[in-house]
């Protein structure tokens, strides 16, 4: 195991002592590690708690849309300087009612699963496998690196009619907090 993949379990395994949850979305897992071609790679799992007003939105044949935000920056980075990384992966949750099937779609990518539980639904949008970060050539090995990751429901993908609602009503603020650890590659 190369010295960068211990730091990142390390850091990563220190980090989940911490236990991040708000809002119905709680990080139960989240590690960085090396693939073979120097790729940091993330793996994250995290659960989600819909409140009875998302859920019953969601019944009725609302979409959700998740942006899963990945954020990379020079530790000692002054404010206007721009991130190493930034990658939003969006993935739209919906129940068909005619089918009685729930629908995870990859936003970026088109592919589409269906589960026939909102709760098996909910454990895969959770889940995230081998997310290619950065390659680790594009990184100073002299340098630390914050890294954040944060879920959240985009309220501003909800259908136009029910957006106001959504920003005046916290049951629509439904967001993990930032988990956040430093990474020297």
């Amino acid at each position: 195991m190369s010295r960068l993949t211990r730091t990142i379990a390390v850091v990563a395994l220190l980090s989940l002592v911490a236990g991040v949850f708000a809002d119905g979305i709680e990080f139960r897992r989240v590690a960085l590690t090396l693939s073979d071609d120097d790729t940091i790679l993330l793996d994250a799992e995290s659960t989600f708690d819909l409140n009875d007003t998302v859920a019953e939105a969601l019944e009725n044949g609302v979409p959700l849309t998740f942006e899963t935000h990945v954020q990379m920056r020079r530790d000692d980075a002054w404010v206007w300087e721009s991130d190493v990384i930034d990658l939003r992966l969006r993935t739209l949750l919906q129940y068909r009612p005619l089918s009685g099937l729930y629908e995870l779609r990859d936003l970026q990518g088109q592919g589409r699963l269906s589960f026939a539980t909102r709760d098996a639904a909910l454990r895969t949008l959770g889940r995230i496998v081998g997310m290619p970060v950065v390659r680790r050539e594009r990184l100073d090995l002299d340098q630390d690196y914050l890294v954040r990751l944060r879920i959240g429901l985009d309220i501003e993908s909800l259908p136009l009619p029910m957006r106001p609602t959504a920003y005046l009503s916290r049951d629509w603020r439904l967001s993990s907090d930032v988990w956040e650890w430093r990474l020297r590659p």
